[in-house]
């Protein structure tokens, strides 16, 4: 069965995004020496729920394609495997798209039409876009789209350099950035093969330049550039321009192609608002093949304003947290993202603490803080000092005080409570419960968790 499965991941690798398939399939070993069933060797026991539950039915049938009839298919841990902790591994994050330069042959296959979401801030670039691309009426054939990094522009540009090689040659449809542009002509100029780069560039159909404010200051390359766009322009053809300032605002540029690149249909991209950011999320999750709830997700969108990069640098790094630790996907996590991302806000107080803990076990704060050895205040203390210490950055020493207990009482209190949710469900499940609800608290006040545990004192 190890050539079939090699066989079903290269089939599976063609319908999944690169993250979802390097993440949860490229690491599955294939059981030797079976021929009517294929066992699947996972790294942890986390890997094993999260793909039987996500991508099973993607797998039997990839199975089924590969043999021409239906096989079990069964899910096992590596023997003697260890459990993943932060230190055992290092978490690699999907590589954003970089621009591809004059050897790639091909556009960054996520970046399409179909998978850019439209909001209120990108619909006009959105709409633009595909009209140029389209050749639908348009008053223009030459696009200009300016905003920040990371709001969508480098996407619809590829999505252009997309939808036209569906029926141009790709080699007709030139995608490079500015900087590129410059160094390709003076390679150029430095070999003798100044006509065939103005052949390159003048005879192609399509035209997709980004980052065109790095022509700053370079005349020469700025000359022989306006010539270029007079030639596709009088010839009919399309051209996009990206770039993060406006025309009149790059500097050192000279006013022949200033005159040239407002010459163009200018459409700035803002930054998304709340719903555009969610779709977003949405969206990446469900390429990745990850399920993540509506109330995390908002979560993140939230807090994750200012670009899609850093959406799907917190979604990746949310993932990567709960396969690494093998815990489930959680607003705890979530938090955790967030503060490595520096988008994040100060955290809940020990009184905040204590009061919301009082309230889910319907006893007063006196009851909680006082002396009293009852089974149900006891308990209540001990997740009372637990969240304590989680979601705030006292130590045992302060945490003692602010409860008025001993140090030692403290330690065991903690000690106690970690010890006992591994064996009661239902302790476990309270612990949860009120996870939640702290995190929730922390969403609607715009809270934070402040720091994570730590074992000092």
């Amino acid at each position: 069965m190890k050539g079939v499965w090699e066989s079903v991941k290269t089939s599976l690798k063609e319908q999944m995004p690169d993250s979802g398939f390097h993440l949860w399939i490229e690491p599955l070993l294939a059981k030797p020496d079976e021929d009517r069933e294929l066992t699947l060797i996972c790294p942890n026991s986390f890997a094993l729920r999260w793909i039987k539950s996500n991508y099973l039915p993607l797998i039997r049938q990839g199975l089924k394609s590969a043999c021409g009839m239906s096989l079990p298919v069964n899910l096992t841990v590596a023997p003697g495997k260890p459990r993943l902790s932060p230190g055992t591994m290092t978490w690699q994050q999907p590589a954003l798209p970089l621009l591809p330069d004059k050897s790639r042959s091909s556009f960054n296959r996520a970046f399409t039409f179909e998978q850019f979401v439209v909001g209120s801030s990108n619909r006009l670039a959105f709409q633009a876009s595909q009209a140029l691309a389209r050749n639908d009426t348009f008053y223009n054939q030459m696009l200009f789209l300016t905003s920040g990094p990371g709001l969508g522009k480098s996407h619809l540009s590829q999505a252009v350099g997309h939808f036209l090689t569906q029926s141009l040659p790709a080699s007709q449809v030139l995608y490079l950035s500015a900087e590129n542009f410059a160094n390709e002509m003076v390679a150029a100029l430095k070999g003798s093969r100044m006509g065939q780069f103005k052949e390159r560039f003048r005879q192609c159909e399509a035209l997709l330049l980004e980052e065109v404010q790095f022509l700053s200051g370079k005349e020469k390359i700025q000359a022989e550039f306006c010539y270029t766009l007079d030639t596709l322009v009088g010839r009919g053809k399309r051209v996009v321009f990206t770039s993060c300032c406006l025309p009149g605002e790059i500097p050192h540029l000279s006013q022949e192609l200033r005159s040239r690149l407002m010459g163009g249909v200018i459409i700035p991209i803002g930054a998304p608002d709340f719903s555009t950011r969610l779709n977003i999320l949405h969206k990446k999750a469900e390429n990745r093949g990850v399920q993540v709830s509506v109330k995390i997700l908002e979560h993140l969108a939230e807090y994750l304003t200012e670009d899609v990069r850093r959406l799907e640098s917190a979604l990746d790094g949310l993932v990567a947290r709960s396969t690494l630790l093998e815990e489930p996907v959680s607003l705890r996590l979530a938090q955790e993202v967030l503060q490595d991302l520096q988008a994040v806000k100060p955290g809940l107080t020990i009184a905040e603490i204590q009061k919301i803990v009082a309230a889910y076990y319907r006893m007063s704060l006196a009851e909680l803080l006082g002396r009293s050895r009852q089974k149900r205040l006891v308990r209540a203390r001990q997740m009372a000092l637990y969240f304590s210490r989680l979601y705030t950055d006292k130590t045992l020493v302060e945490l003692g005080r602010l409860f008025q207990r001993s140090h030692a009482s403290v330690t065991h209190a903690l000690q106690t409570l970690e010890r006992d949710r591994k064996t009661q469900p239902r302790l476990a499940q309270e612990v949860e419960l009120l996870e939640e609800k702290l995190a929730e608290a922390q969403v609607k006040a715009g809270w934070r968790r402040a720091s994570t545990p730590r074992s000092d004192a």
